[in-house]
C-alpha cells in the first residue's frame, strides 16, 4: 500500500520562502522562543527544542524522529546571556542554560556593532546587551581598534564573521 503525502499547505504562512516546512517557532534576537507569537516557556518543551536544533546550509531546523522543519530565527539561535570570569578564561551562559568557555579567537563584531562568538562546536552566538556589557570590562583599545584582554593575552576584535 502506498502512503499518501499529507497536504500541509494550510500550515505554511503566506509568503513562506524557507527550504523546509516551517515549525512555526520564532526565535528573537534575545534567544527567546515563540510559537505563533506566544512565548514558549514550558521547560520540557524548551529542552526538547534545544536538543533537536540543527544548523544546516545556513538554516536552523528542528529534527525529531526523522522529521525536519525550519525555525524562523531573527539572527542566531544561540545567544550568550551572561559571562563570568574564571581566572584567565570567560565562562559563557547560553540561552539554553548551558555553560562553556569562550574561545576568544572566535569573537567578531557584526552589523550594528553586535558581538558574536562561536559556541556548540562552531555555531554562531550573539551576545545579549547584558553579556556585551560584561564582556566590555575586558575590552581595551588596541592600536586602531579594540581587543579582548585576558591575562597576558590579547585578542583583536575584527569586523566580519570568523569561520
Amino acid at each position: 500500500m502506498t502512503q499518501k503525502t499529507p497536504d500541509l499547505s494550510a500550515f505554511i504562512p503566506p509568503g513562506w520562502e524557507g527550504k523546509l516546512p516551517p515549525c512555526q517557532i520564532q526565535v528573537n534576537t534575545q534567544g527567546e522562543l515563540y510559537h505563533n507569537g506566544a512565548p514558549l516557556i514550558h521547560p520540557g518543551i524548551l529542552e526538547l527544542i534545544y536538543q533537536a536544533v540543527r544548523y544546516q546550509d545556513g538554516v536552523y531546523l528542528l529534527e525529531m524522529d526523522g522529521k525536519r522543519c525550519q525555525l524562523e530565527v531573527a539572527d542566531t539561535f544561540w545567544v550568550v546571556r551572561s559571562l563570568d570570569r574564571r581566572g584567565d578564561t570567560l565562562l559563557l551562559t547560553l540561552n539554553d542554560g548551558s555553560q562553556e568557555e569562550l574561545d576568544p579567537s572566535s569573537l567578531w563584531i557584526g552589523p550594528q556593532d553586535v558581538i558574536y562568538c562561536r559556541v556548540k562546536g562552531g555555531l554562531p552566538a550573539r551576545f545579549t546587551r547584558q553579556a556585551y556589557y560584561q564582556l566590555a570590562a575586558f575590552i581595551e583599545e588596541d592600536g586602531d581598534g579594540f581587543a579582548l584582554r585576558l591575562g597576558e593575552r590579547s585578542y583583536p576584535l575584527t569586523h566580519g564573521e570568523k569561520p
